[in-house]
């Protein structure tokens, strides 16, 4: 299965930074638009690189009424650890189970997600995909806010 651009966002609820805490992606378009990023891994430096960019740029999301949500299947203990470190605010979930990434359809061979992001509009409808030919390959953040503009 596959989430395509024009058709609503499959709705989901992960583990955050804590497995007590589970944040949905409804929850995040009731108050405007959502980029939603998929990423292999936590500390690898593709990803490190990937979301210290996303993050630098934070505030240029924000500026647009957007929030940033991104997915890896790394465990919440993983991601607090690695947000920690790398500075990065915005909330990292965990798909140990990968439903979300199979209904986005970003599901790599070797089981872990593709290098992908979707930009979804208030009324939880996608506007905007791409998903990266290469887990080496990473979205350029201006690509993305471009995307994010032409959506609102």
């Amino acid at each position: 299965m596959s989430a395509d651009v024009g058709e609503r966002a499959p709705d989901f609820a992960l583990p955050s930074d804590s497995w007590d805490e589970k944040i949905s992606l409804k929850s995040y378009v009731d108050t405007g638009p959502v980029v939603l990023f998929f990423y292999p891994g936590d500390w690898s430096s593709v990803c490190t690189d990937q979301l210290s960019r996303v993050q630098a740029e934070i505030s240029r999301f924000e500026e647009k009424g957007a929030r940033v949500l991104a997915i890896s299947a790394d465990t919440p203990w993983s991601h607090r650890a690695w947000a920690e470190e790398q500075g990065i605010e915005f909330p990292l979930l965990s798909d140990l189970e990968r439903e979300a990434v199979d209904s986005y359809g970003v599901r790599h061979e070797n089981g872990y997600p593709e290098r992908a992001y979707f930009v979804i509009d208030r009324e939880g409808v996608i506007r905007a995909k791409q998903i990266e030919a290469s887990t080496k390959d990473q979205p350029d953040v201006e690509a993305v806010l471009e995307d994010l503009e032409k959506a609102l």
